[in-house]
């Protein structure tokens, strides 16, 4: 192929993704609105939504009726279709391991028997060696998988990988999974041979972060700080609609914030670091509760615990206003198990405001994925590659 050709041939490969993402964020939509909004011919649009729709990507939901818009030609509305393919996505952090059947829009699939979501709940076996404990997750979700539709089950495309640390995506391979293992870990080879699919290995926080971008508030808004709360500390930024990636391949690693000189050991391996003094860990030496019942146990406990939790919110605030500040994002998204009480969210909006006034609540946003924010940023990455 010449110049030219492979030229033209990019051309239609960054139009056909314009297409793909412009409908996963506004749609249903028209073709006409499509042209209109990314500046592309009604042809162009035309040829490519047809093969979209050829290859199952899309749909067509019907046309558009609207008593106000009903005179001259019609439009005929098409959306990203959710059922095209399923993702097998797995979560691993330091406590918990979620694994789940996905569609394209991050959503899980339901079981045949009971019509309950194909998603389970496993404890992090850190006992066992990295790969037998990969195996016994690809064990259960062949399991899922013989729980699905029949006819959906040869539309499973791929199993996408969540997991802490640094990460090799390219390779596939964990390279240090703070609190998890302590060496790398061929995670894609261990899984692909187990499960007989490719699959994609993303840092955790990464892949929530493109769960954002494709089905949460980064669909609007393109610059966010995203903070993920237990069991740790995690955040990504999110510039352009992009993630933001530094040298190392990570960025904005807020729970890594250095905030007490000779602290206690984190375990990234340095001192003093923000989530030695705020992760689940560290909290529930003082405070016994479950993650998602960390409101009500901090509403119950006394007045000296609730002192302790608000000194530890106070500084976490203190890191995020910061951040901010430099950062300068449309919104900090609020994500994880820790933030799923509304009364710690308000304390840390709290926290936060008392130290920059325009830190509000309508600054500072709890995700729409809370509820799905231990399985859809896998299912995103995949999405992602997908979309291209």
């Amino acid at each position: 192929m010449d110049g030219k050709g492979m030229n033209m041939e990019r051309i239609k490969l960054r139009n056909r993704s314009l297409i793909l993402g412009y409908i996963n964020d506004y749609g249903p939509v028209s073709r006409k609105d499509i042209a209109a909004e990314a500046g592309l011919t009604p042809a162009s649009v035309t040829q490519i939504t047809t093969q979209l729709i050829e290859e199952g990507l899309l749909k067509e939901l019907g046309v558009l009726r609207d008593g106000l818009r009903t005179a001259g030609r019609k439009k005929i509305l098409i959306d990203i279709n959710a059922e095209h393919s399923y993702v097998l996505t797995a979560n691993i952090e330091s406590r918990e391991t979620v694994l789940a059947v996905c569609n394209i829009k991050g959503q899980p699939v339901a079981s045949v028997k009971d019509k309950a979501p194909l998603v389970m709940r496993l404890a992090t076996d850190k006992t066992q060696e990295p790969e037998a404990f990969l195996k016994v997750i690809a064990a259960h979700l062949k399991h899922m998988v013989s729980c699905m539709p029949a006819d959906a089950r040869n539309r499973i495309n791929c199993a996408s990988v969540g997991i802490t640390g640094l990460v090799d995506t390219e390779a596939g391979i964990s390279l240090n999974a703070y609190g998890v293992w302590n060496r790398r870990v061929d995670i894609a080879s261990v899984m692909s041979e187990e499960l007989k699919l490719p699959v994609l290995v993303e840092n955790n926080v990464d892949a929530l972060a493109q769960a954002e971008i494709l089905f949460g508030l980064g669909r609007k808004t393109e610059n966010l700080l995203m903070i993920k709360w237990g069991p740790g500390v995690g955040s990504a930024i999110i510039l352009d609609g992009a993630i933001y990636k530094g040298r190392r391949g990570k960025a904005a690693e807020l729970g890594h914030y250095i905030v007490k000189k000779d602290g206690s050991l984190c375990s990234c391996g340095r001192r003093g670091c923000l989530e030695t003094e705020v992760s689940y860990a560290a909290l529930t030496k003082r405070l016994s509760f479950e993650p998602d019942d960390f409101g009500n146990a901090y509403a119950s406990t006394d007045e000296e615990t609730r002192a302790y939790i608000d000194s530890a919110i106070d500084l976490f605030a203190r890191c995020a206003v910061n951040s901010s500040t430099i950062l300068a994002p449309n919104h900090i998204v609020l994500t994880g198990r820790l933030f799923s009480s509304q009364i710690i969210r308000g304390r840390f909006i709290k926290a936060c405001r008392s130290y920059d006034s325009s830190c509000d609540d309508g600054f500072i946003l709890h995700s729409p994925l809370a509820g799905r924010d231990g399985f859809v940023g896998p299912a995103a990455v995949y999405v992602q590659k997908l979309f291209g």
